[in-house]
């Protein structure tokens, strides 16, 4: 890769610098959103499975100080940059990345070995993708190279019993996405994200723990922008200011700030 071909950019308000190329496949608000969402200890160790050029692994591992976390892509030039942003922030030692691809199946060193596994996987089954997302989809970084449910099968072979697993995807595959939960994990949680106050959601986080049975949970979502397009204070919260994001709070629809739920 030649130095033209990528840019340095910035996540968190400033605090992260990222690594990554120019052109194709790039860092979206979703690996914000997602590594905010991931619960983690210091000294903990976690898993981000298709981790592209690493938005979410290195927001995390901002967020969490001393957690180890591994990055795994099969496409090497978004582990190359990935490397060079862990080095860039100062966090060698306990954050890795790797190339490696999830359809080959689990790496005995992998297998039960993280507290935490998340992902920002690829959102189209080749079926759904039209002529133009083939296109664009720069080494098949947005449609699946194997179903949803093999790739959440991975996920959780690679975390210990009761440590939990992290997803953002697209709010219209809610249905195929319980059904992936369902067969390897409990105490299901989803988190709409929507655009706007009266807008539908367009993605979902949804959290669930291994081996647990507890009923699942539609929880309060977040509100990202206000009318005038800015991020709502609740959204700037965690996107700028690199809070996390909370399960289980109750955020105003007009302005995204969330709040403690009734007794």
């Amino acid at each position: 890769m030649t130095p033209e071909a990528e840019t340095t950019d910035r996540l968190l308000g400033g605090r992260v610098e990222i690594r990554q190329p120019g052109a194709g496949f790039r860092v979206s608000t979703d690996a914000v959103l997602l590594a905010a969402a991931v619960a983690l200890d210091g000294g903990q160790r976690a898993l981000d499975v298709g981790c592209g050029a690493g938005g979410a692994t290195l927001c995390l591992a901002s967020r969490v100080a001393q957690a180890e976390v591994l990055g795994i892509d099969r496409d090497a030039q978004m582990t190359a940059c990935l490397r060079a942003s862990i080095s860039a922030n100062g966090f060698a030692g306990r954050v890795v990345a790797e190339t490696m691809d999830v359809a080959k199946g689990v790496p005995d060193d992998l297998r039960g070995a993280f507290d935490h596994v998340f992902s920002n996987p690829p959102y189209l089954p080749p079926h759904r993708a039209d002529s133009r997302t083939l296109a664009d989809a720069v080494g098949g970084a947005t449609i699946e190279s194997l179903p949803f449910a093999a790739w959440l099968a991975f996920m959780a072979a690679c975390c210990r019993p009761k440590g939990r697993l992290t997803i953002v995807h697209r709010a219209d595959r809610l249905e195929d996405l319980l059904a992936g939960f369902a067969a390897c994990a409990g105490e299901i949680k989803v988190l709409p994200i929507w655009p706007h106050a009266d807008s539908p959601a367009k993605r979902v986080i949804i959290t669930a723990r291994v081996g647990v049975q507890t009923p699942t949970m539609l929880c309060p979502g977040l509100v990202l922008h206000t009318a005038d397009g800015a991020y709502t204070s609740a959204a700037r919260d965690v996107i700028e200011a690199g809070e996390a994001l909370a399960f289980g709070v109750t955020p105003d629809r007009a302005t995204g700030q969330a709040t403690a739920p009734p007794a």
